[in-house]
């Protein structure tokens, strides 16, 4: 049996098509699977000429379509809508046609699947709900091609994922409380991770989880946690330049993306930047539960990667790096609006965010390695900044 994770709202999304204010066929090159690839070129006919000369061999040796005008896949047409679609059917899209905004994580007998931000649909669902959002399991038939992780290993971080998303649930606190408990949390839990592994027995998962561990093992998380106190919240320009300084060199994939960092350089001074956040912060247009459920919309994108490399503590901080950048970003639109953050605002905020770091590989990969340095991104620096 294969169990399907995916957010309660997952059926909620159908695509809006010509309606869309940004198109998911345009801004990026759309890779071709093989098997769709080899289809398209036996297509006869006038479109079938036309497909083959809409395509390309890209350097990594895969398949793509190529771009017209302002990066506009070969297939759009001037109305938004898919000529290939139109012409030969859903059942002919390609693979990432067809999975598009989705994604999925394979852990154990888990495919966790959920829907991207870089979607202006997905957000309005999203950003739109006022209940806390769940995941729900579905049974299907068949295995996993996945699923070499120790079961013991991946039950826990299950556990860790559930509570992670229940810490930034808790709305008796405030967000800022939330998410310095969320890092607190993961910082314990990748102590214990680190204890297991140096004793080679995963089993101290269990026991630490169900809270009958032994002396030593919490002896020895006491040892690794002690000293970590929350410092005082300190909004500074020396701290925004420290975490943006990795999106600089990121691989610009869309316009609006380089217009959010000249907007950057233009506001944000060292005697500036405290203000205008502060603004933002203070404002009614601020919302707690628009952070909430973006600080969990990441915790499904991102915690579980965990299982394939024990390291959750980068993650997490990943989690709230990406986080405070969307939070620069807001205050920033709430500056240029004159004072004003709408619902629009948050869609489109975090549509911009998403699709430039979310669907490059090596863009994301650059954010955790960013994370992975303490001098950058230490729990201590991100509790200041939050």
């Amino acid at each position: 049996v294969v169990i399907l994770r995916v957010p309660e709202y997952y059926d909620e999304f159908s695509c809006i098509a010509s309606r869309c204010k940004d198109s998911c066929c345009a801004g990026w090159e759309i890779d071709i699977d093989d098997e769709s690839y080899e289809y398209y070129r036996s297509v006869e006919g006038t479109f079938g000429d036309r497909l083959r000369e809409s395509m390309f061999v890209a350097e990594d040796g895969g398949y793509r379509f190529k771009l017209k005008g302002p990066k506009r896949c070969a297939m759009l047409n001037d109305n938004n809508l898919c000529d290939l679609y139109t012409a030969l059917g859903e059942e002919a899209l390609c693979e990432v046609c067809t999975e598009y905004p989705r994604f999925s994580l394979v852990y154990g007998q888990v495919e966790q699947k959920a829907l991207s931000l870089s979607c202006e649909e997905v957000g309005r669902i999203l950003f739109g709900r006022t209940e806390p959002e769940q995941l729900i399991d579905i049974e299907l038939p068949g295995d996993c091609e996945d699923d070499e992780e120790d079961p013991q290993y991946v039950a826990f971080m299950e556990w860790v994922q559930k509570e992670a998303v229940a810490i930034l649930q808790n709305r008796e606190l405030s967000i800022t409380e939330r998410t310095r408990e969320f890092l607190a949390w993961c910082d314990r839990v990748q102590t214990i991770i680190n204890y297991s592994q140096a004793k080679d027995d995963l089993s101290i998962l269990e026991a630490w989880k169900n809270q009958d561990a032994d002396r030593e093992i919490r002896e020895w998380e006491q040892k690794n946690i002690e000293g970590k106190e929350k410092p005082a919240r300190n909004l500074s320009y020396e701290d925004f330049c420290d975490r943006f300084e990795i999106f600089l060199d990121m691989e610009e994939l869309d316009e609006e993306w380089i217009n959010t960092k000249a907007e950057f350089e233009q506001i944000y001074h060292e005697d500036t930047y405290e203000k205008l956040l502060l603004a933002y912060l203070n404002s009614k247009d601020y919302s707690e539960l628009g952070y909430e459920h973006l600080l969990v919309y990441f915790v499904y994108r991102y915690l579980m990667n965990a299982v394939y490399d024990y390291d959750i503590l980068s993650y997490a901080k990943m989690i709230v790096v990406a986080t405070l950048v969307v939070r620069d970003m807001d205050a920033a639109r709430f500056q240029r609006n004159g004072g004003s953050f709408t619902m629009f605002d948050r869609i489109d905020v975090a549509r911009i965010f998403s699709k430039e770091v979310e669907h490059s590989e090596g863009n994301a990969e650059d954010l955790k390695e960013m994370c992975m340095m303490e001098e950058i991104a230490s729990v201590d620096a991100l509790y200041r900044q939050l």
